[in-house]
């Protein structure tokens, strides 16, 4: 069972106050209805189920022919349609009781058709339209900043980019937001076998210059403390784990040799060093 401290305020030395947030499993918080966008992906099958075990109502954005395997046997809804297509997502979202909306999807080649801008240009105006009280959503953790004071590779900034510009879209709408900024994802991929795992020592950070390494499982878990915090409202925040120095470093090697694609493993950089985790940390 997860274990998360509760909205408390502690030092860290050298980057100063910053907000651990997460879930107590307890009945502490008002029970949401969640729509996921991406819902019957690793990702978000796997916040649906932690929401559902503490009590809120899930609802999965998914596409006519979507696995949904995931999610089977879980007490969970479905609303249909494509997301890049306005359309099919006001169809989708009219007349509904969303209280909060997670966006999960992760675009790694962002075209005039597929991208951040264009999903958010459909999702929040229904957002807005239907009272969401939450729309958390994940940044890029760098792209606000000059081209060569970035360490992301050419393809990641050109998706971090599309991100941020996403972010204006939801930041300017009125739609109370969360923006968690993310430098380095490890492991690239969500259903790598090892995604699961956590370090429990990650934490949210309002210094935005942060550009910090954060393993999978402990970004569910920052996600699942924000999910109707009040603390997270209208906030953004970059996500850091000093304990990953050494995956961060080698995941930095790779998009430093990165020019026109994203390359999961570089023979100059070696394999990335095993995440060390205790027992808390464990799945």
């Amino acid at each position: 069972m997860l274990e998360f401290m509760c909205g408390k305020l502690r030092g860290v030395a050298a980057i100063g106050v910053v907000l651990a947030l997460s879930f107590a499993g307890s009945a502490l918080h008002a029970k949401e209805h969640v729509l996921i966008i991406g819902g019957a992906g690793e990702s978000g099958s796997t916040l649906a189920k932690i929401l559902i075990a503490r009590g809120d109502k899930v609802t999965a954005f998914v596409r006519p022919t979507t696995d949904r395997r995931r999610l089977e046997g879980v007490p969970v809804e479905y609303v249909v349609g494509d997301a890049m297509i306005a359309d099919e997502v006001a169809a989708a979202l009219e007349g509904k009781d969303f209280t909060v909306i997670i966006d999960t999807v992760q675009i790694l080649n962002v075209t005039d058709q597929v991208s951040y801008t264009r999903m958010y240009g459909n999702f929040v105006p229904m957002a807005k339209r239907i009272g969401v009280k939450q729309f958390l959503i994940m940044g890029g953790g760098c792209s606000d900043r000059p081209r060569e004071e970035c360490p992301l590779s050419p393809p990641l900034y050109t998706v971090a980019t599309n991100m941020t510009v996403a972010e204006y879209i939801l930041r300017g709408s009125g739609v109370p937001y969360t923006i968690i900024r993310i430098g380095a994802l490890m492991p690239g991929a969500p259903d790598d076998p090892d995604a699961g795992l956590r370090t429990g020592t990650s934490f949210l950070t309002p210094d935005l210059t942060t550009f910090g390494g954060i393993w999978r499982g402990d970004l569910i878990d920052q996600i699942i403390g924000c999910v109707g915090n009040a603390q997270c409202i209208n906030k953004i925040f970059a996500i850091d784990d000093p304990t990953m120095k050494p995956q961060l470093d080698n995941w930095l090697c790779k998009r430093s040799y990165e020019t026109d694609t994203i390359n999961f493993f570089d023979p100059r950089c070696g394999e990335m060093p095993p995440l060390v985790v205790n027992a808390e940390g464990a799945k």
